[in-house]
């Protein structure tokens, strides 16, 4: 079967002027109800969580972190800090986070967000020296996602299915409810990644943990057998053309390498926390990622078995509730279990298919 090839473009190539313009006029409204919204959903989940302790966050603007963030803010009542990175002006993060610590702050928790970047040494000794002397020790989830979409050179460049969806303006993430949001089944290019990417990759999502992890310690913030240390994985299949032949798997690797590293020098808790693919800006920027999410929640929603990534985030709480999981808490596991599914019908899949075949998640 013959398939048109398209650019894959950030966002689903919103405009940028434009998007500046949305989120100036929708941004910090929008923000503020999804967060009321989940607050509505929201069941308290039994951390155990000393109150002299505060969980650090990596992320925790968007996403699954910022679900997380808010689970643990408001269904925990557990102390949160959160390192992102967003432009002022053209990320829908800077509203969710401002959302966020309003509503902290008017219900008297303990919350601050530091926008800045997370591997600079000068950002890691802020945040840090803003938690000594507050708190006898800190957990922390690593959430970043940044890195080269692309495989390696040994691998060669290629191209892949993927859908070309539209991306909600203001939210920036694929708009899988709208039919006529769906613009296109087809091929997308997959380049090959530079040293410089797969370096950059490596240092964002490779070792940014351990990079935190020494100075907390050095701080007396890593309480040995207390402190969680994790981060936020994706079990990736072997065969995945893109993911697991290029930086991304690279860099989970390093970042599993250094768990080990993280628990036997500190004695921390140290845990992977399995995601499904999730409908998330970051999936739109991975050639095929749309395709994956749309098809596995069609097929997950069909088994009753679709989690929302607030589901996601209450689920996570299980690294601080017994029975406390050693090294993984795995919550992909009918994801995983619905990949032959998953690729059977991708096999069989036309453009003339598409919107239909994801009717449960049209209007969701």
């Amino acid at each position: 079967m013959q398939f048109e090839t398209f650019k894959k473009l950030p966002l689903g190539g919103v405009d940028r002027r434009s998007l500046v313009e949305v989120l100036a006029q929708s941004g910090a409204s929008a923000a503020t109800g999804v967060l009321r919204k989940q607050r509505q959903g929201l069941v308290p989940m039994g951390a155990d969580i000393a109150p002299d302790t505060a969980v650090l966050i990596l992320g925790g603007s968007n996403g699954i972190t910022r679900a997380l963030a808010v689970q643990l803010l408001f269904g925990e009542r557990a102390a949160v800090f959160g390192v992102h990175y967003d432009s002022e002006k053209m990320q829908i993060g800077v509203h969710h986070t401002a959302a966020i610590q309003a509503a902290a702050d008017a219900d008297g928790l303990t919350c601050r967000y530091f926008n800045a970047d997370a591997t600079r040494d000068s950002t890691m000794e802020e945040v840090i020296a803003h938690l000594k002397g507050r708190f006898r020790a800190v957990h922390f989830v690593n959430g970043i996602a940044a890195g080269a979409t692309k495989r390696y050179a040994e691998h060669g460049p290629t191209q892949v299915c993927d859908l070309d969806v539209a991306f909600d303006p203001v939210l920036q993430v694929p708009d899988c409810s709208r039919r006529e949001a769906y613009r296109k089944f087809g091929l997308v290019d997959v380049e090959v990644a530079t040293d410089a990417e797969i370096e950059r990759t490596n240092k964002f999502m490779g070792t940014s943990s351990l990079s935190w992890i020494e100075p907390l310690a050095r701080a007396g913030l890593i309480a040995a057998g207390e402190s969680v240390v994790a981060f936020c994985d994706y079990d990736f299949e072997p065969t995945d053309p893109v993911y697991a032949m290029g930086p991304l798997a690279g860099a989970k690797v390093l970042q599993r390498e250094t768990m080990t590293t993280i628990r036997e020098r500190y004695q921390a808790r140290t845990i992977r926390v399995c995601y499904p693919a999730m409908c998330t800006t970051a999936i739109g920027a991975i050639p095929g990622g749309i395709l994956m999410y749309a098809l596995s929640a069609q097929i997950l929603m069909e088994q009753g078995e679709y989690q929302t990534l607030d589901a996601l985030a209450a689920a996570t709480i299980g690294l601080w509730r017994d029975p406390k999981p050693e090294s993984e808490l795995r919550l992909d596991g009918a994801y995983q279990r619905c990949l032959p599914e998953f690729h059977r019908r991708k096999e069989l899949l036309a453009p003339k298919d598409v919107p239909d075949c994801f009717h449960a998640l049209l209007g969701s």
